[in-house]
């Protein structure tokens, strides 16, 4: 290969890079959003659900099981298999992750842009007797943490993911804690 085609090969790239890019963080021509679920065994990524709704939940609420009332606020992401994508909005995107309709987590990624498009990644296990959900957001308003999902029927003895008892004033998006 002579020394122009290479030239021209490598100003290509750079450039297609660049444009992928910008698509990610700035001009949004099309959404490159993904989410991707992985479980480890025994579990089955056939009995996950993940729900999505912009500002569709309140830290102000009596308890985690109205998190449970009124679903058609949310859109269903994933059902055994992605069915839609998250769309991009700007502000308090709610995310309700639930096992086999026994488990629950509930979550807010806070975006200060509607252009930051991320990879949703969300990964469930078993520890003993207890289902953890690991979750990874990349991209400009990432986040990352793992938690130990908590029982729907025990809901109303939450808020925002915390004992009722032990809540706090502050939200971090994904508990309610004293500071």
């Amino acid at each position: 290969m002579n020394k122009k085609t290479l030239i021209i090969i490598v100003i290509i790239t750079i450039g297609i890079l660049s444009f992928l890019k910008m698509n990610n963080d700035f001009l949004m021509l099309w959404n490159t959003n993904e989410v991707n679920v992985e479980t480890e065994s025994p579990l089955t990524s056939e009995k996950v659900k993940i729900e999505f709704g912009i500002s569709v939940n309140t830290i102000s609420r009596a308890n985690d099981s109205v998190l449970f009332s009124n679903r058609e606020r949310y859109t269903m992401i994933y059902d055994g298999q992605q069915l839609n994508e998250i769309i991009n909005e700007y502000g308090e995107n709610d995310f309700l992750i639930t096992y086999d309709s026994e488990f629950y987590y509930s979550f807010r990624q806070f975006k200060l842009n509607r252009r930051h498009q991320h990879i949703y990644d969300f990964r469930i296990s078993k520890q003993v007797n207890d289902i953890v959900l690991k979750v990874e957001i990349k991209g400009k308003d990432g986040m990352k943490f793992e938690r130990k999902m908590l029982k729907i029927k025990e809901a109303e003895k939450y808020v925002c993911n915390i004992p009722i008892e032990r809540k706090g004033k502050v939200c971090n998006m994904i508990e309610l804690k004293e500071e």
